[in-house]
């Protein structure tokens, strides 16, 4: 597939390399600048590429309408997600893990957070023992993401790769910060 990848995320703790293309990232970005009150969120769907080493997000979904939240919480519904993710199987493309929104604070993921990614990466209904999960820090008018996954029942923390030379980075100082 053509889409283009804005970022990859790794660590040398972690089996899996973790893709975000821009159209997955720029739906975060949208989804959490515009709900500066209380936490959104959805899931991801991709692929994984070089043998289950690298999964490729292709797509971050909108807040599903059953979804509850309020200032640092997040309950994400179902509704709509079922049709969503047999229309992306068809084309190859899965549930890969979740993402949410830290309203007005940093990306880093909470004891709720890795609670829930363990949960997930046991029930075999996920189909997804390493789980993703990416968190859209929102301080002031801008955004910080995170990266993590979930791997031996731990939460790793996943780094942004440094860009190829001559090709600008979304994030220059290693921070997460999105310009």
């Amino acid at each position: 597939m053509a889409e283009k990848v804005l970022v990859a995320f790794h660590s040398v703790n972690a089996t899996v390399e973790v893709r975000l293309t821009d159209a997955a990232l720029r739906l975060v970005e949208k989804e959490a600048l515009a709900s500066p009150n209380s936490e959104t969120g959805g899931i991801l769907i991709g692929r994984y590429e070089d043998e289950g080493n690298v999964a490729v997000i292709t797509t971050a979904t909108e807040r599903p309408g059953d979804s509850k939240a309020g200032r640092a919480w997040f309950q994400r519904g179902i509704s709509g997600l079922t049709t969503k993710l047999r229309g992306r199987w068809k084309h190859g493309e899965y549930y890969l893990g979740e993402w949410h929104s830290h309203p007005g604070s940093a990306p880093d993921p909470s004891t709720n957070d890795i609670r829930e990614m363990r949960s997930i990466s046991i029930d075999t209904s996920y189909r997804c023992p390493k789980p993703i999960l990416v968190i859209a820090g929102t301080p002031g008018q801008h955004m910080r993401i995170s990266v993590s996954v979930m791997e031996n029942g731990g939460l790793i923390r996943l780094r942004p790769m440094s860009s190829k030379p001559g090709t600008p980075s979304a994030f220059p100082d290693d921070s997460g910060a999105r310009q």
